[in-house]
């Protein structure tokens, strides 16, 4: 700690959200544990852990093991949120090191456990920027300054031109731009392999209504409306769908159920242009012209 400077803001921000995580967590967690274990064992690490491991034993050994690693790194927490508010250099270089082993962790691991890939590469993409963003934080002089990190000869470091501030919320904004692009185009690649979604489509393509409109192949936009939501057997959807083809470009007006497994459409309407064509259910001598 240097006495010649204040804590920063942000170094106060990170401090309390890590003594909030690790403090919070240390005390609840042995009583959820002590709750319920099995079922935490079972849920967190037996389950994955099985395909593996398919000795009972060692099971139950590596779940103790995951459980005690588990709510050490709450107390590691706290100790870091503790250190960052006394400005400890030990803390600094401590969670620098937490980021990097974050960023490496998502990078490698990630890809594996979720799915679909592009979700993990949306998590990826969301998470990594972050981690190097406080790590380049922390590595600024008057943030090593102010942990006593910084030769003791400086009264105190420069800090960022105009330039330089003015590049760092544009970095900021280019990876919070990055992200939300990333987790859009997830979402839409998501949705694009629901049975809904192809169910849609097919009933459009089939109808002769759209292909007088808008013609065949009907070939579906980015950028849908509305949401969904489905288990194995429920489900409900109102969306908004852009279609196109080599006559002109619309919108698929969708609301369906999902009872017993199956999907119902109920309304299906092509806004094109000023007209809404009703398609699902079917009007008797509607004109297509």
């Amino acid at each position: 700690m240097n006495p010649k400077q204040k804590r920063p803001i942000l170094v106060t921000i990170l401090a309390i959200v890590f003594l909030w995580i690790g403090c919070l967590g240390t005390l609840i967690f042995p009583v959820l544990l002590f709750a319920g274990m099995t079922s935490m064992r079972t849920l967190m690490w037996k389950q994955p852990v099985s395909v593996v491991i398919h000795s009972e034993f060692w099971l139950n050994i590596t779940s103790y093991l995951f459980i005690t690693i588990w709510f050490l790194a709450y107390v590691a927490y706290a100790f870091i949120g503790y250190g960052l508010w006394k400005l400890r250099n030990w803390a600094r270089i401590t969670l620098m090191a937490l980021m990097v082993f974050f960023a490496v962790v998502s990078v490698l691991a990630l890809p594996f456990f979720v799915r679909p890939a592009t979700m993990a590469i949306a998590v990826v993409i969301g998470s990594v920027p972050f981690y190097v963003w406080i790590i380049w934080y922390l590595k600024r002089p008057r943030v090593c300054f102010a942990f006593g990190a910084w030769p003791s000869t400086v009264d105190l470091p420069p800090g960022l031109s105009k330039i330089g501030k003015a590049w760092v919320v544009a970095g900021i904004v280019a990876s919070l731009a990055l992200y939300c692009a990333a987790l859009m185009n997830a979402i839409e690649i998501i949705f694009r392999s629901t049975e809904i979604y192809q169910i849609t489509l097919r009933e459009a393509q089939n109808t002769p209504c759209v292909a007088a409109k808008l013609g065949i192949p009907l070939t579906p936009g980015w950028g849908f409306g509305g949401g969904w939501e489905e288990n194995s057997t429920n489900g409900s959807a109102n969306l908004n769908i852009p279609v196109h083809g080599p006559k002109g470009k619309g919108r698929l007006k969708l609301e369906a159920e999902k009872k017993s497994g199956i999907w119902k459409i109920t309304s299906l309407v092509l806004v094109h242009e000023s007209e809404r064509i009703q398609i699902v259910p079917s009007v008797p001598n509607s004109s297509c012209q």
